[in-house]
């Protein structure tokens, strides 16, 4: 039986990984999700609003109930 790994916290000297929380929607909407150059580069589409965030977070977060999911806030 494999054993299920999920997204874990990594702390190195310089920074954080971490699952996204609820509570980032202002950092993520601020620092990233609606900068047309980020998300151009990043492939995804430019979020107008916190609301629209916050979905993309909730989508983020239930997927963290899947054993080969990651993805990381970086702090």
């Amino acid at each position: 039986m494999l054993k299920e790994t999920f997204t874990e916290t990594i702390n190195t000297e310089r920074l954080v990984l971490r699952k996204f929380e609820s509570s980032d929607v202002e950092s993520v909407f601020n620092n990233w999700a609606s900068d047309p150059e980020v998300q151009l580069n990043y492939g995804e589409p430019v979020y107008s609003t916190t609301g629209e965030v916050k979905a993309l977070l909730e989508k983020y977060i239930s997927g963290y109930e899947c054993a080969n999911y990651y993805r990381w806030a970086v702090i």
